[in-house]
């Protein structure tokens, strides 16, 4: 569609929303305006047909930039919740993470606590509104046009600052001599590119260039025809919704069959999931078996043979430790089935299991040593990295 809705929401429901409808076509402002609070967002609803952009405080989404490698840059980027745990103030779990553009081997990174996300949603949610797009809000405002140079928009009483590509900053105009002087690290004055910022935040000795004068919704709108991120991905994508009312009667019949087809669908592919689980157990513990007994090929009832192998190795009574060891460790293989056992040893004397595996990470090592240790002591041997592969060595004794 040619038209576009584009909402400039609040970091609170109290906070006043900015608005614009805005023709791609005709270059135009069909119409604007202003809410007083995420309550009004209801009378966005009508206009809500077109194409609906939202922008987000960008005080409220941190940005980062970390090294990732050209070799492995998925799991590298797997990675990146962890290696800026000890930067965040939450617990990374309760973070959205959103990765933009590499940069000269620098992985850009946009992090928002998700219930601030969700709350978002839930504002357009209950006004009816289903927004296909949503970013922070400097991401609107132009790059300057020289390399060297900062760009500014002035929203109320925030200052929207446009550091390059991927960056900026979202700020009270109070913070603007003390932002400055940070974005300033040494250099005489800045070059600031600025639309429609108030003289008296003009501060020298910045050299102040002025842009064209239009409405700050309106320039947002006209910078928004090509994103560098949207935060609706993940759990927060958004299902797309058709205005095509003629389609709405036919429709009908046609969910109908669907859902039924579907239902039938996922039925099928959850009994081969389970199955393929089942076989994946199997297999595992029959390796796990066959390491121990070598000589055997062709594994029956493998239960009852592990008990008998069991009271063998213990002089026909004794303790059940190496067989306790093995369920346990089977649980865990299954909790973490990217992890691979390669060889499997029991020192009796010393009443440990040592165990080489292969995993696809760090993490699953230590999620799987995790899993171990609520029982047993785990020690974690030499780790090295080949490849997208990860081998690894750990040592299972019984807690003293």
């Amino acid at each position: 569609m040619s038209e576009r809705l584009v909402i400039r929401l609040g970091s609170n429901d109290g906070d006043s929303i900015h608005w614009l409808q805005f023709n791609d076509k005709a270059q135009e402002v069909i119409a604007s305006g202003s809410l007083n609070s995420a309550e009004e967002l209801s009378q966005l609803a009508q206009q809500a047909a077109a194409t609906v952009q939202v922008l987000v405080p960008g005080s409220d989404v941190s940005y980062f930039e970390v090294d990732v490698p050209k070799n492995n840059r998925r799991q590298a980027i797997a990675a990146i919740p962890f290696m800026l745990e000890d930067e965040l103030a939450s617990d990374i779990d309760t973070l959205h993470f959103v990765y933009g553009a590499v940069v000269d081997s620098r992985q850009s990174v946009y992090v928002c606590d998700k219930l601030t996300i969700a709350r978002w949603i839930d504002w357009l949610s209950q006004a009816g509104i289903n927004a296909s797009q949503l970013l922070p809000d400097y991401l609107a405002v132009p790059v300057a046009q020289e390399l060297e140079h900062i760009s500014v928009l002035q929203l109320d009483n925030q200052l929207l600052f446009r550091l390059n590509s991927n960056q900026g900053l979202c700020i009270n105009q109070q913070w603007l001599n003390i932002t400055l002087e940070k974005l300033r690290d040494g250099e005489e004055s800045l070059s600031i590119e600025h639309y429609d910022v108030q003289s008296d935040n003009q501060l020298s000795p910045h050299q102040w260039l002025a842009q064209p004068l239009i409405l700050p919704m309106q320039q947002f709108a006209m910078s928004l025809t090509k994103l560098p991120i949207n935060l609706l991905v993940g759990e927060f994508t958004q299902n797309k919704k058709t205005n095509n009312h003629w389609k709405v009667w036919r429709g009908v019949a046609i969910a109908a069959s669907l859902l039924v087809v579907m239902f039938f669908v996922e039925q099928f592919i959850r009994v081969n999931q389970l199955e393929q689980q089942q076989a994946l157990l199997k297999q595992q513990s029959e390796d796990i078996f066959r390491q121990l007994n070598p000589n055997v090929r062709k594994v029956i009832k493998l239960k009852s043979r592990m008990q008998n192998e069991i009271k063998s190795l213990a002089g026909g009574g004794g303790t059940n430790e190496l067989f306790d060891m093995l369920e346990v460790m089977n649980s865990a293989l299954n909790a973490v089935p990217e992890l691979k056992p390669s060889t499997i040893k029991f020192d009796k004397r010393r009443n440990e299991l040592r165990l080489q595996a292969q995993a696809g990470s760090y993490q699953q090592f230590e999620k799987f040593k995790g899993l171990l240790e609520q029982q047993y002591s785990v020690t974690m041997g030499a780790m090295n990295n080949n490849g997208n592969k990860v081998n690894g060595s750990l040592v299972v004794k019984v807690s003293s």
